[in-house]
């Protein structure tokens, strides 16, 4: 019983002391699959799909009635910046409307687009292909 005990108890610290998934790498997969989402949406409704990037958070956004409809906002950490194709996304004035970053069209054709997250010096690029998939390198 003693023996089961301290087995039990080595197991629970090991467990324990094995990090989990980090944070930066859980953003960048969450990018990348709204994305990936987003360009599977604009194929199988046949509307446009877009991504609108502002400041520190992203939103998939639908053209619905000429205008484009934000989805569900994420939020960034502070510590990690976005930028597309290397440069901080726009700031919008004061009652302007967004306009998407990417925008995924209902045919599959989409123009490149790099999105690059950073943190502490590290960077991951997000490489949107006209085919629409996107290619994820970490530097």
């Amino acid at each position: 019983m003693v023996t089961l005990s301290i087995i039990a108890v080595a197991t629970t610290l090991i467990l324990l002391t094995i990090p989990t998934r980090h944070a930066y790498k859980q953003e960048s997969d969450r990018l990348r699959e709204t994305l990936e989402q987003a360009a599977n949406r604009a194929m199988v409704t046949g509307q446009p799909v877009g991504l609108v990037v502002e400041g520190h958070s992203y939103a998939p956004a639908i053209w619905q009635n000429g205008t484009w409809r934000l989805m569900e906002s994420h939020p960034l950490p502070k510590d990690i910046a976005i930028r597309i194709n290397g440069k901080p996304p726009a700031v919008l004035e004061k009652g302007e409307d967004p306009a998407p970053a990417v925008i995924f069209d209902p045919l599959g054709h989409t123009l490149p687009v790099a999105l690059e997250l950073s943190r502490n010096g590290v960077l991951t690029s997000l490489t949107l292909l006209p085919d629409g998939s996107v290619q994820t390198e970490m530097r």
